[in-house]
């Protein structure tokens, strides 16, 4: 009798050792206070983020060819996008030099490459230079097109431009990007070139396009614009550096204050979305460094990208045009005056106002 006890004690004593966590779990996740239970959320949602970000990023393609001009194309499954786009390139002006489109094709979750975008890849005639297909070996989402495509080694001059797949390019970026590389690479505080003409003001609070006042024909601003990104190599160095160090902070989230893309981001937290918004990280790190993207400033907005708001990760359907319509108005004559540019730009702040402080 005195051994059935002792036996059922130790058994007692064993299920309570073994269940006590999942009660514990339980507990705390259905009874425990709520900032609580939304902060370990967060921090699920990064840990998983963090896994496949990392997945991503730990090979980054080396380039390796010497060249003066790197176009990378980011597509999935966009097909008559990525024709659109690939057709604008080839009536644009290259002045015979040296250039390379690399056309990246992510795959989907299960490791599928869509049939007609590889087509449309592989049998267009790049007619200024080199062209060079590049299929994803796993799925790397928006952040590992971005942030895994465009690696120069140190000694690099090349410039590289990336370009989303529902973008059109007008005739003379590449003449663009060449004036604004040679004249603001050697400021510490530009970050990259934006192509687009036309922006909305990113402080809460703000309304309106941001534009600067006329007579500037370009401003620094601290938000980057992704339809059309050239990136300063020294800080895009310094960027995708600092990225990956952040990435093993599970409990860090590059939220800045008073500003849309913040808020944008808090919602895609909430709804495990953040895979579609890599921006978020580049305009942190650049409010901590204090660096700028700079834009063009045109009359009625032109720009040397105009974006299609097609369906994907960044356009639902309340938002998306379907391919009708462009975000606005392509710049398609050069005038002389475009390359008598200030020696140091003017800045805006989020709000589109001028920002004087040092």
């Amino acid at each position: 009798m005195r051994n059935s006890s002792i036996q059922v004690l130790m058994l007692l004593t064993i299920f309570f050792f073994m269940f006590l966590p999942l009660y514990d779990t339980f507990f705390n996740h259905f009874v425990g206070e709520p900032e609580e239970t939304w902060r370990r959320t967060m921090l699920q949602q990064q840990v998983l983020y963090s896994y496949t970000a990392q997945q991503s990023y730990r090979k980054p393609h080396i380039q390796d060819e010497s060249v003066d001009l790197r176009i990378i194309v980011i597509v999935f499954n966009r097909a008559d996008s990525l024709l659109r786009l690939l057709g604008s390139l080839n009536v644009a002006f290259y002045f015979g030099e040296r250039v390379v489109l690399d056309i990246w094709i992510d795959r989907s979750k299960d490791g599928q490459i869509d049939e007609n975008t590889y087509s449309i890849a592989s049998e267009f005639q790049f007619k200024h230079g080199v062209k060079i297909v590049h299929n994803h070996t796993f799925h790397v989402g928006i952040y590992g097109q971005w942030l895994n495509t465009w690696t120069p080694k140190s000694n690099s001059s090349e410039i590289a431009v990336i370009l989303e797949d529902d973008l059109t390019v007008s005739p003379y970026f590449y003449k663009w990007l060449k004036i604004v590389h040679k004249k603001y690479d050697k400021l510490v505080e530009v970050n990259g070139y934006s192509l687009q003409g036309i922006s909305i003001k990113h402080g809460i609070g703000s309304e309106g396009f941001l534009e600067a006042p006329v007579g500037n024909l370009v401003f620094l601003y601290p938000v980057i614009g992704t339809w059309g990104f050239s990136p300063n190599r020294r800080n895009w160095v310094k960027f995708r550096d600092w990225f990956e160090v952040m990435l093993h902070d599970d409990k860090f989230q590059p939220l800045v204050p008073n500003i849309l893309p913040t808020s944008w981001y808090q919602t895609f937290i909430q709804t495990g979305k953040t895979e579609g918004m890599w921006s978020m990280w580049h305009i942190y790190h650049a409010w901590k460094t204090r660096e700028f993207t700079l834009y063009p400033n045109f009359a009625g907005h032109l720009g040397f990208t105009v974006n299609w708001k097609e369906s994907g990760l960044h356009y639902g359907p309340g938002l998306a045009r379907g391919g009708k319509n462009p975000s606005y108005n392509l710049l398609t004559r050069w005038r002389l005056g475009y390359e008598n540019l200030p020696d140091y730009p003017i800045r805006l702040d989020v709000y589109g106002n001028i920002d004087t402080e040092d």
